[in-house]
């Protein structure tokens, strides 16, 4: 499939843009700006939640597109390896964050999506959607004592990461995503599936979303950082 997707571009740019708006909110309490307080509120806590559930989503849909999930998998797992280095030196740890994730399900499904895809198309949005719902309340409230284990949801305690992506319950939404890209991918040519647009600013955006999310954070710390040098 050549042509993009116009809307989904779309989705993918707002994603992005909350996604900056939200980090620099974090930003502006790690520098005693707002207090810690404010992430913590439910409107916080549902747009992190909305943002990285549009990335796992959209992620999934154009796992139905891309000439190589090998490549876009290798590629997004370094960058998420690199993302994570960097936050160390910061002092914010990151353990598998929504980049490793990303990396780990495009590669899963090099391998294994041809396998998934054989779930009967009408069963299949169910049963993903169930199987995310019900590992999530299992995944968030289930700690053990095998530390090593974080990386497919289960958690030890005093576990700490300030971008925790497991592989379980998120497979099931990238599972879903990539159900409803099959249905784009069969959906004709003149449907809205594949012709409704969305605006520039957003489509620009959305088809530039890794780039920008390795560089808006250093930009942002960065610039706070300045402000609370020349201020301080």
């Amino acid at each position: 499939m050549s042509e993009r997707i116009r809307w989904l571009d779309g989705w993918r740019g707002l994603a992005c843009w909350l996604m900056v708006f939200y980090h620099f909110m974090f930003d502006l309490t790690m520098f005693g700006w707002l207090p810690y307080s404010v992430t913590q509120r439910w409107p916080m806590f549902f747009l992190q939640r909305f943002i990285a559930l549009s990335f796992i989503f959209l992620s999934g849909v154009s796992a139905r597109f891309t000439r190589s999930n090998l490549r876009r998998g290798f590629v997004t797992l370094v960058a998420g390896c690199l993302v994570q280095a960097a936050a160390e030196l910061v002092g914010a740890p990151i353990r598998f964050g929504i980049l490793q994730f990303l990396g780990c399900a495009m590669l899963f499904w090099h391998f294994l999506g041809r396998y998934v895809e054989r779930v009967p198309e009408r069963v299949a949005p169910w049963l993903w959607g169930s199987l995310y719902l019900l590992t999530r309340i299992v995944s968030y409230t289930t700690f053990i004592d095998f530390p090593w284990l974080y990386w497919l949801g289960l958690r030890a305690h005093g576990f700490v990461s300030f971008d925790w992506v497991p592989f379980i319950p998120n497979i099931f939404m990238f599972f879903l995503g990539a159900w409803f890209g099959g249905r784009v991918l069969a959906s004709a040519p003149d449907s809205r599936l594949r012709t409704a647009s969305a605006p520039r600013a957003l489509t620009w955006t959305g088809e530039r979303t890794l780039l920008i999310y390795l560089l808006h954070q250093p930009v942002l710390y960065g610039v706070c950082w300045m402000i609370y040098r020349i201020t301080a």
